[in-house]
């Protein structure tokens, strides 16, 4: 990677390349996933809205991109939820994303520090995240990062509504 690496959160701006990152990240995790190959990959106009719907709601919603040589080459989405038993906020990391092209060069990790360093001086009291069972990069990066990992559960049920466009 030539250029300085910039992590920062996302704008309106950014709205053409973080659409173009987020179905490609899609795109290999249904090749990897029977569930997630189970849903629809959303068009172009969808993913416009969801992303719009995001950016309004940054205390429940952030995302941060990852720029180099002024082309945004990766994204972590997280969203904020309170817990009783941390007592107080924690910081959810849904995706972490770096395009194929720049991957194994230190980005996913800078994008992580970024990620803790937010959430230490904007009074959270846990960053936690979860993984699929077979990405095993993924979890060496997050161990590496000083994340346990805790046997629990993940559940999901898809509930399936009416986009209005």
């Amino acid at each position: 990677m030539s250029g300085n690496l910039i992590i920062r959160e996302c704008k309106a701006m950014d709205e053409p390349a973080f659409i173009k990152l987020n179905l490609a990240f899609m795109h290999e995790v249904m090749a990897e996933s029977p569930y997630w190959s189970s849903l629809m990959i959303p068009t172009e106009e969808e993913m416009t809205i969801a992303f719009k719907e995001a950016l309004s709601m940054p205390e429940h919603i952030l995302i941060f991109v990852a720029e180099a040589d002024g082309e945004v080459i990766g994204y972590a989405n997280t969203w904020t939820v309170y817990s009783m038993w941390s007592r107080g906020k924690a910081l959810t990391i849904d995706d972490l994303y770096v395009a194929s092209p720049y991957r194994r060069s230190g980005i996913g990790e800078k994008i992580m520090e970024c990620l803790i360093d937010f959430a230490e001086k904007n009074g959270y009291t846990r960053v936690q995240l979860h993984t699929e069972l077979s990405n095993e990069r993924a979890q060496g990066l997050y161990r590496k990062m000083g994340f346990s990992d805790e046997k629990m559960m993940f559940f999901m049920k898809r509930v399936v509504h009416e986009v209005v466009l």
